[in-house]
This record gives structure tokens, C-alpha cells and sequence, in this order.
């Protein structure tokens, strides 16, 4: 709303009119009472409406927790309505024969591991011990390089740009000084005009006339004129001085900032300086390591090939049963895979278990996803990340649409958009219908009026505006509509005063009086200071207050 004032134009409250009887002994008043208006002015901005969608919450995330195996339950430790914690242990499964497993395959591993020891003997695993040692060092040796190349090259970049920040402001300084020094011309100029014209004042007071009888007032004055310009001089020479100094701190601040540039660039010299260094050693890293790698493998390739690929796969055969029967062991025991709330519980301690049957239902209840259906027009008009507004039992609450469908539904042919409620966990259950409004259609930059400013004839718009003190019908073109407020498209203007309220004596031309103006009491109009003209018309009608007297006469 524009912050505009108002006068109120207008009659009096009360028309006189004036109507003489027939007798000519009385007269008569017929009082024209005016209409009454609230008037706002049209506020220019946005209109929105939103449609109404039945949607279907659910958890943003939902897991159905079942065994991998079958077994007798030893252990429960949560029910319905309990929150878990990713990780939590739900229950167990008697898991005796699974140990009994694992540790067999255990033994297995360390009777094949005691083989392998027997036949190669503690030298050699020194031997090779070693070597490993030797290569992984040098491994971390050519990361560490690596890792050290990487942050100069970060500090570097960092130079870069805190040189390239410099030279930005270093030229800005630089376009400082030559202002000021442009300033500095431009004052040295105005000092000479005004040198100038003191001499002219000079000249012209040595050019007096001595018998001149004013000659001592003329003298006063230009001596008056010579003082100002003096005066001026001065002060522009005080001017001129405080730019020089100004330009001697400013060319100090580009001096300051070349400095802080020329230490940059000796940085990047010395960086660039030690990333070739780096690299240098890397190289040597890298063919030190290949020597190594090479020589380790001709002494296993050429050594012990055939023994150590028959151990190998013993270990590794007797490594792979470990791994089994603890897979097998972590079966027995099943741990929450989400955090959330507990929806279901099919598992009771001491009772069997089969595998593959739902135990637990958890939902993640953080957030909560609506799901609803729009036709193509209404999905077109949205976006991800538009907001939305949910309700259900009289509450509502915020949220974002996180999905909007693409391919419409074989049977509704309506397109599937989902929404994303946070906080709203404790009052949407999962699996309840919910309102959602959506945004379907927005005008920005409109003029908007209260839509009970309307009026409607034969399908045409209208609204009532006063101007001049007068009610004016306005036709308009209203554009998007809401239940509040009109989008108008043709017709008005931001400083029409539009009627907002209803009045049996709303017509066309009818006078009106306005109460308010955008809910505020109009303000006055000051018309008896702009008057003063009339005060002289007795004077100028004069001669018209004789002809009654000629008339007599």
C-alpha cells in the first residue's frame, strides 16, 4: 500500500435546497443525504490460489525387520509404541549350534595356518615381513608427498586469489588517487576563476571615478565583493590542500597494497618452487617402490610358487568357513536397521520364529510423506520444492513437495505428486487421509482489490471509485480471484479509490462522503488558507452595488 494522503473532496454533509412556495412566505430545505464510503486504493502485488487434494500419509521410511534363520526366540527387547535406535538389539535367536559352527571353522583355520608355518619355516615370514614393511612405507612415503604437493598447491591457489583480490583493490585505490587528483584540477581551475575575478573587482575599483558623489558607496561594495572572493580563494586553497593530502594517503594505500602483492608473488615463486621439489622426490619414491614391488615378486614367484599357492588356498579356503559361520552367528541375533518407532512386534520369547517372516515393522516418523493424486494441468503448475499446506482434524501444518510424477495412472489418468511434513509425527498417523492445498495458480505483480469490491452485470465487472466527491461506475477486467481478494487487470490505477463497503445509496454520479481510506480516517481539507482572492472580490463588484440604486433612481 502506498503511503499516499488523502484529501477528502467533496459537498457538505447536507445539501440546501432551496424552493420558494407559492405564497413567497416560507421556504423549503430538501436534504441530499450523501453515501457513506470506506474506499481503499488498489495494492499492487501477488494473488495465489490453491486447490484441495485427498492424500494418504505415510512414514518417510518403513522397514519390515524379518530373520534370515529359524529358531527358538531367547530374547525380546522392545514392543509396539517403543522407539528404537539404528543399531538396537530387537531380539535374539538361540544360537548354540551356530557357535559350535564358527568354532570349528576356526579350528580349521589354525590347523592350516600351523601347516603353512611348517613348511616355510619363520625366515622366510621375516623375509617377507620386511620387504612388506619396506614397500608400505614407501607407499606412505609417496602419499605423504602427494599429500603435501596437494596443500601447496591449495596454498597456492590461495595466493592466487588473495593476489588477484589485491590487484582489484590496489586499481580501485588507484582510480581513488586519480580522482582525487582530477578533483585537485578541477579546484586548481575553480581557484583561478575566482583569481580572476578578483582582479577584474580590482581593476574595476582602481577604475573609479573620483568625483563620482557615490564614489564612497561603490567603493564599500566592491571592497565587499573583494573580501568574498578572497574569502572563496582561501577556502577553495583549503580545499586544495586537503585533496593533495588526501591524494598523498591515497598513492601511501596503492604503495601499501603493490608491497603486499609483490610478497604474494614471492610466495608463489617459492611454492611453485617446492611442488617442483616434491615431484622431483616422488619420482624417486615411485622407482624405489617399483624396485621393491619387482624384487618381491620374483621372490615369491620364484621361490615358493607352488607351496605357497597350495597354502595360500588352504587359508584361504579355512579363512572362508570363518567367515561363513560368523555371517551365519550374526543371523541369530537382528538389530534395528532404521531408527523410529516400533509399528509391529511378531516375535515372543520362547516361542519359534521361521525366516523370512515379518518380526518387527519399524517407521521412521521424522518427516511424514503425503501422497496425492493432481490432474496434468494442476501438475504442470507444480515443482519440486514448492511449499504446501496440510490438515487434518482442524490442525495444519507446512511442508514441501519432494516428487512429482511424470506418467499418469493407467485407470485415473491423474499424476502422483508426494509431499514431505516434518514435525508432524504425533498428530498424522501412518495410513490416515489428510487435506493438502496446493498453489495451483499465481499473478504477480498485479493490482489486487477486495473481492467484495466487486461487482458483477450481465458477466461484467464493476466496481464504484469516488473522484471529484462524486461515485464513478469503473468497469473492469478482473483477472484471478480468490475468496478475499481480485486480481484487475484493466480499469484502475494504484491511486483509484475503490468502495470497499455496500450502501443502499451506491449509484452512478450519487455524492459521496468517505469515512476511511485504506481503514484510516481521511484527513482534512486546508481550503480556507487558499482564499485569499475572494477577500477582494466586494472590491472589485463595487460598481454592481450601485445599479439597484440607478434603478431607483
Amino acid at each position: 500500500m502506498n503511503g499516499k494522503r488523502y484529501v477528502v473532496l467533496g459537498l457538505a454533509a447536507v445539501l440546501g435546497v432551496t424552493a420558494t412556495a407559492c405564497s413567497g412566505s416560507s421556504e423549503e430545505t430538501e436534504e441530499i443525504e450523501k453515501a457513506v464510503v470506506d474506499v481503499v486504493n488498489p495494492e499492487r502485488g501477488s494473488l495465489s490460489t490453491d486447490t484441495a487434494y485427498i492424500g494418504m500419509a505415510a512414514p518417510q521410511q518403513q522397514v519390515y525387520v524379518t530373520p534370515m534363520v529359524s529358531g527358538t526366540v531367547t530374547e525380546v527387547n522392545f514392543q509396539v509404541g517403543d522407539t528404537v535406535q539404528e543399531g538396537d538389539l530387537l531380539f535374539r535367536i538361540d544360537d548354540e549350534a551356530a557357535r559350535l559352527q564358527l568354532a570349528s571353522a576356526e579350528a580349521a583355520y589354525h590347523s592350516a595356518e600351523a601347516g603353512v608355518q611348517a613348511a616355510t619355516g619363520g625366515a622366510r615370514d621375516l623375509q617377507n615381513y620386511q620387504t612388506e614393511q619396506s614397500i608400505q612405507q614407501l607407499r606412505d612415503s609417496i602419499n605423504d608427498v602427494d599429500e603435501s604437493i596437494d596443500e601447496m598447491e591449495d596454498n597456492l591457489g590461495d595466493l592466487r586469489d588473495a593476489g588477484g583480490r589485491l590487484a582489484s583493490a590496489r586499481n580501485q585505490a588507484q582510480a581513488g588517487v586519480n580522482a582525487l587528483t582530477q578533483s585537485q584540477i578541477s579546484l586548481e581551475a575553480e581557484k583561478q576563476n575566482l583569481q580572476a575575478e578578483k582582479a577584474a573587482l580590482d581593476a574595476e575599483l582602481a577604475a573609479l571615478d573620483p568625483e563620482d558623489p557615490d564614489l564612497e558607496s561603490k567603493q564599500n561594495a566592491l571592497k565587499e565583493k573583494i573580501t568574498e572572493k578572497n574569502t572563496a580563494i582561501e577556502n577553495k586553497s583549503n580545499e586544495i590542500d586537503s585533496v593533495k593530502l588526501d591524494i598523498v594517503n591515497a598513492q601511501a594505500q596503492v604503495d601499501m597494497i603493490q608491497t603486499q602483492i609483490d610478497g604474494i608473488d614471492a610466495s608463489k615463486t617459492q611454492l611453485k618452487s617446492g611442488i617442483d621439489t616434491a615431484e622431483d622426490s616422488r619420482e624417486t619414491i615411485n622407482e624405489n617402490l617399483a624396485t621393491a614391488e619387482q624384487s618381491y615378486a620374483i621372490t615369491q614367484n620364484e621361490v615358493y610358487p607352488d607351496t605357497d599357492a597350495t597354502y595360500a588356498a588352504q587359508l584361504e579356503s579355512a579363512s572362508v568357513g570363518i567367515d561363513s559361520a560368523q555371517m551365519q552367528l550374526d543371523y541369530y541375533t537382528v538389530e534395528a536397521p532404521i531408527g523410529g518407532v516400533v509399528e509391529s512386534v511378531g516375535v515372543e520369547e520362547n516361542q519359534m520364529v521361521s525366516a523370512g517372516t515379518a518380526a518387527y515393522i519399524i517407521s521412521n516418523k521424522d518427516s511424514m510423506t503425503v501422497t496425492f493424486q493432481v490432474t496434468e494441468e494442476a501438475k504442470n503448475a507444480l515443482a519440486v520444492g514448492d511449499p504446501v499446506t496440510v490438515e487434518r482434524t482442524g490442525n495444519t501444518y507446512e511442508g514441501t513437495i519432494t516428487e512429482v510424477g511424470t506418467m499418469a495412472g493407467a485407470q485415473t489418468h491423474l499424476f502422483t505428486v508426494k509431499a514431505s511434513v516434518a514435525g508432524a509425527s504425533d498428530s498424522i498417523p501412518n495410513g490416515v487421509t489428510v487435506k493438502v492445498y496446493a498453489t495451483t495458480r499465481q499473478e504477480d505483480d498485479k493490482l489486487i482489490v477486495p473481492y467484495d469490491a466487486l461487482y458483477f452485470s450481465a458477466g461484467d465487472a464493476y466496481v464504484y471509485c469516488v473522484e471529484e466527491g462524486a461515485i464513478v461506475r469503473t468497469p473492469v477486467t478482473v483477472g484471478l480471484m480468490s475468496d478475499t481478494q481480485a486480481v484487475v487487470e484493466e480499469g484502475l490505477t494504484e491511486d483509484s479509490l475503490v468502495v470497499d463497503n455496500w450502501s443502499s445509496r451506491l449509484r452512478d454520479g450519487a455524492p459521496a462522503q468517505i469515512a476511511s481510506v485504506n481503514g484510516e480516517a481521511p484527513e482534512p481539507e486546508e481550503a480556507p488558507e487558499e482564499e485569499a482572492p475572494e477577500e477582494e472580490a466586494p472590491e472589485e463588484e463595487a460598481p454592481e452595488e450601485d445599479a439597484p440604486e440607478e434603478e431607483a433612481e
